[in-house]
């Protein structure tokens, strides 16, 4: 685990502060990405928020609205680790997000993204994706 270090004199006293950013182990992150999309599809913007990285608050609140109203479902989804660099791990999806609306049934490949996750706050938060 990598942390940062500061270290500062303050009236003859050293103070050194380590923070660390992430206590979980990175097999977290896929399980954290499948907690998110499962808490999209319930609509639950509280959860979604709660797994979320800071920057990434306002973007989770968009995708809740983005399916709301849309009977979403998850089909046959599997997520995992795909990679780490540093303090962010990549995670891949399998499956679909299949919604509805109007009549129209729509499908969306999970594997289309591979979501980032970022070490904060203790935990792998998802925070955007490529």
């Amino acid at each position: 685990m990598a942390c940062v270090r500061w270290g500062r004199l303050f009236a003859g006293w050293l103070i050194l502060l380590v923070g660390c950013a992430s206590s979980a182990p990175v097999e977290n992150a896929p399980r954290n990405v499948e907690a998110y999309l499962r808490a999209r599809v319930r609509g639950d913007v509280a959860q979604m928020v709660a797994l979320s990285c800071a920057d990434w608050e306002q973007h989770a609140r968009l995708e809740a609205l983005s399916v709301q109203g849309r009977s979403p479902q998850l089909s046959n989804m599997v997520c995992r680790l795909d990679g780490r660099e540093g303090q962010v791990a990549w995670v891949t999806c399998q499956g679909r997000l299949l919604t509805s609306y109007g009549g129209e049934r729509r499908e969306f490949d999970l594997a289309e993204r591979t979501f980032k996750t970022v070490a904060e706050a203790g935990d792998w938060r998802v925070c955007g994706y490529r």
